[in-house]
């Protein structure tokens, strides 16, 4: 069952989190307009999770889609392939980002972006070790 109460639970904590953001920048205790977007968002989330899980729990047809969506085979590989062409079209990206910044003479930006890929590129390293001994 992809859908259980724990999942259930984490959509009430969202929605209660979203509330206690936005009632607490309502109240000015925090300043900032980014807590009580956070919190609208958080809320906005927990609604829809809470509304997909008793769908879920309810209706038979949408609970055999949702099941056969996150079994399937098929979908698995396609869910894998994105993730490789993401993480190769991000490394690309930024790689190219630091080339940019550099002949823009944006040191800051071109430091970050370099130590992204790095981070990206040894994290790949080190699962692709890990990987190799298992399989």
């Amino acid at each position: 069952m992809y859908y259980n109460n724990k999942k259930l639970a984490l959509s009430f904590l969202w929605i209660i989190l979203g509330a206690v953001l936005m009632g607490l920048s309502v109240a000015e205790v925090l300043t900032s307009s980014y807590y009580s977007g956070m919190g609208g968002a958080l809320l906005a989330v927990g609604i829809l999770q809470v509304i997909r899980n008793l769908r879920y729990r309810n209706d038979k047809e949408y609970q055999e889609k949702i099941d056969v969506e996150y079994g399937d085979e098929r979908n698995r590989y396609l869910r894998m392939m994105s993730w490789a062409w993401t993480g190769y079209l991000v490394v690309l990206i930024e790689a190219a980002g630091v080339v940019v910044a550099l002949v823009m003479g944006q040191h800051t930006i071109q430091i970050i972006l370099a130590y992204s890929v790095c981070l990206i590129v040894g994290i790949y390293w080190i699962v692709h070790m890990i990987l190799k001994r298992k399989y």
